[in-house]
């Protein structure tokens, strides 16, 4: 007797979307900008926690590296709280080491030019940071350091600023644009939305005149299921070398 029964996964991605897009308009509610973003901002990373697997921790906060320099603030950072120690945090504000962090998102309201310069940027200022990748134990055994992985970066947003959404040639302009500056920092990787689908640069690098586009019902959850595809591509983070931050964290006595 087959007791197994069906389920329709077109279905269930329909309703992931529509769950979003029910959240993020009750986010327009409050007439005030500032409202809207944070609450916005609070729907993605709820979201992001909720699909995601376990492994990765979804906060807002800063990056921080062994040399002292620090990110602007991030709207949504992706990292590993298992292997990497977060430094501090409180009030919601975190600093989190850059060995740690697996991708980096500006979340918005629309897809503009404007918008997509100001990810572009974020995502550079956490690329640049200095990342150390220190032996590791394994099976009792000790293993060499870890290359280090591209940091994945991208733009989350509530809908698509142009007209005819991701198909606009000022889309694809804002694109190229920014590669002109500097094609290894300031790259996006994946720009999601929750009503107009998203488009990728995972499979042809960035930037490319054929991204992966998906805009019919349901393109949400496969969104989310192209970036966790690239998040397990990265594997797990390389190990922190700690004797790097501890050396560079004594404070340099002033002279009486």
């Amino acid at each position: 007797m087959n007791v197994s029964k069906e389920v329709s996964l077109c279905e269930a991605f329909e309703y992931i979307e529509k769950s979003l897009q029910a959240k993020l308009e009750s986010a327009q509610f409050p007439d005030h900008p500032t409202a809207k973003g944070d609450i916005s901002e609070d729907v993605w990373r709820e979201v992001l926690r909720f699909y995601l697997p376990s492994r990765y921790s979804i906060e807002s906060g800063f990056i921080i590296d062994a040399k002292n320099k620090i990110s602007e603030q991030i709207d949504c950072i992706i990292y590993d709280n298992v292997f990497t120690p977060t430094f501090w945090g409180e009030y919601g504000y975190l600093y989190i080491p850059a060995e740690a962090v697996h991708a980096v998102f500006e979340i918005k309201q629309k897809v503009t030019k404007s918008n997509l310069q100001h990810a572009s940027k974020k995502i550079e200022g956490v690329r640049v940071l200095y990342r150390t990748s220190a032996s590791y134990m394994a099976s009792g055994k000790e293993e060499n350091p870890k290359p280090l992985f591209p940091i994945i970066g991208g733009l989350l947003a509530t809908k698509m600023g142009y007209e005819k959404g991701l198909e606009a040639p000022q889309f694809s302009k804002a694109i190229y644009e920014i590669q002109k500056e500097d094609p290894k920092n300031k790259s996006i990787d994946i720009i999601l939305t929750a009503s107009d689908g998203y488009a990728d640069y995972f499979d042809t690098g960035f930037p490319s005149d054929n991204p992966h586009k998906d805009k019919a019902v349901g393109a949400v959850a496969r969104g989310l299921f192209r970036l966790v595809e690239a998040l397990l591509a990265q594997g797990t983070v390389a190990a922190i070398d700690l004797k790097c931050y501890r050396e560079n964290a004594f404070i340099e006595q002033k002279p009486d």
